[in-house]
């Protein structure tokens, strides 16, 4: 169906308007404040960027610049706060629903359109809108890529400009994190396929050119820095040791993890809807499709290779270890599932149901509720209560105290002083040896930031019973919406 016969120039732009208005309500609104998880680190180090006291370390997530430089930018200049740390993933996530809204006036209208509304109402890239995590900065860049050969196949582009563009967008990519090397099958089969094809040699010559310029001055940087061309790439493998998370040390669920688990991954919020929609143009897909001859079948060839990819990739080359199944990893995927679906759908009669009022404000109600129960469930962490306890009784007390609470206060607090040295220690109750409280300590109780991977429930509780067995009382001082301030009597 040609929406082009429904909707005008102008209104598509409104539309476009719209969308990004639209996020950005999303945005602010459905902000939860810090998870003092991989934000806190993202975040702490930018400000020693502004502080002049950052340096890149054995910790893998120093080298991940590509995040951290441009939030502190933004820091730096409009303060640190729940909202200001996350303006660059916001950027991002714009950025991604403008170049929907890019391919929708070359292309087609109806990839604007249902582009721009996925990604406005998709659980993961909300959710990484509002945290400080490389996933929405490394998608966008991704995503770049992915547009410009798309064109290049099309013959919508300059190929010297788009391949310049192209390299430029990965190596910001590998900046932001390592991932980006899930695209290598990926992107090999695409040079194999055009060489085999005869095709796009000068797009080619220049990518591959730029990119191995780029890794070069990127590793003889670390080389003039750190003493090494690989310093990040050992790093990542030194950092690399079994948790609950990984597979390579457990062969009993190996076999699992390379044949069905992954299935289960694509259940979860973010990725069901826009794999649901794609599933049709990937499983359609025939021998003769593979070479690309149409520009659209470039979408479900690259989801299948992608999903392939994912399903065996190794993180490590010292031995054979696949992803974790954690679904951020693969946050890029997201946008070239809708893509694939965006491409296929429109092209079939019964989609001429979308010309119907009632079908569109059905979808739209649909979709629409995503965003809705994000920003319902916002306010779930109590992230503003316990800062306002957190600043009352601690902050603005310039008397040293110990607070006993949770493990990712205790790593993140720092937040709360703005960065700034303080007497006040913070000790985690599940870590913590209870010889160490004593009367007059304080208990702060936020069990949204409890972690059942190491039994905080069961531990707090064991405190609480420690406390009442040396004969001591907990008094209430505060208890904001279920965040709760005790001391040691």
């Amino acid at each position: 169906m040609k929406v082009e016969k429904i909707i005008s120039p102008n209104q598509f732009g409104y539309l476009q308007l719209l969308a990004n208005i639209l996020f950005v309500l999303i945005w602010f609104f459905s902000n939860e404040g810090l998870s003092f998880w991989d934000d806190y680190t993202y975040l702490n180090f930018a400000n020693e960027i502004n502080q002049g006291t950052f340096e890149i370390n054995t910790n893998h997530f120093t080298s991940r610049v590509g995040l951290m430089y441009p939030t502190a930018w933004i820091i730096d200049i409009l303060g640190i706060n729940e909202y200001s740390m996350v303006v660059f993933p916001l950027v991002c996530g714009l950025g991604l629903i403008n170049l929907f809204f890019f391919l929708g006036r070359r292309i087609n209208y109806w990839i604007g359109l249902m582009g721009g509304l996925m990604i406005i109402c998709d659980y993961h890239m909300i959710n990484f809108a509002i945290h400080l995590f490389p996933e929405l900065p490394l998608t966008f860049c991704i995503f770049i890529f992915f547009v410009g050969y798309y064109l290049i196949l099309k013959k919508e582009a300059d190929y010297r400009l788009t391949a310049f563009i192209c390299a430029l967008a990965l190596f910001g990519a590998f900046l932001i994190k390592t991932t980006v090397f899930l695209l290598i099958p990926l992107i090999a089969f695409l040079f194999i396929n055009d060489r085999i094809q005869k095709r796009n040699r000068g797009f080619w010559l220049i990518f591959v050119t730029l990119s191995t310029l780029f890794f070069t001055l990127h590793g003889l940087w670390y080389l003039e820095l750190k003493g090494g061309f690989m310093y990040r790439f050992q790093n990542i493998a030194d950092n690399h040791v079994a948790t609950v998370k990984t597979f390579f040390d457990k062969e009993n669920l190996l076999w699992k993890r390379l044949t069905y688990l992954p299935l289960l991954t694509f259940t979860k919020g973010g990725y069901f809807i826009p794999l649901l929609l794609a599933l049709p143009s990937i499983l359609l897909l025939k021998r003769k499709d593979f070479r690309l001859k149409e520009a659209d079948h470039f979408w479900p060839v690259a989801s299948m290779i992608l999903i392939l990819s994912y399903w065996f990739f190794s993180t490590n080359w010292r031995y054979y270890s696949p992803l974790p199944l954690e679904t951020r990893h693969i946050a890029f995927f997201i946008p070239v599932f809708i893509m694939s679906a965006a491409t296929f759908w429109p092209k079939h009669k019964w989609f001429v149901l979308m010309e119907r009022k009632w079908a569109v404000v059905l979808v739209l109600l649909a979709f629409l509720s995503i965003p809705a129960y994000t920003i319902m469930k916002s306010k779930n962490k109590r992230f503003s209560e316990q800062e306002e306890i957190t600043e009352a009784y601690f902050v603005y007390n310039k008397i040293s105290q110990t607070i006993i609470t949770d493990g990712l206060t205790s790593y993140g607090y720092p937040y709360f002083y703005d960065f700034t040295e303080v007497g006040d220690k913070y000790l985690w109750f599940s870590e913590m040896n209870l010889d160490e409280v004593r009367q007059g300590d304080f208990v702060l109780e936020n069990r949204a930031y409890f972690n059942q991977e190491y039994n905080d429930d069961q531990n707090f509780g064991v405190l609480m019973s420690w406390i009442s067995e040396q004969g001591w009382q907990l008094q209430l001082l505060e208890d904001k919406k279920g965040v709760k301030l005790y001391r040691i009597e």
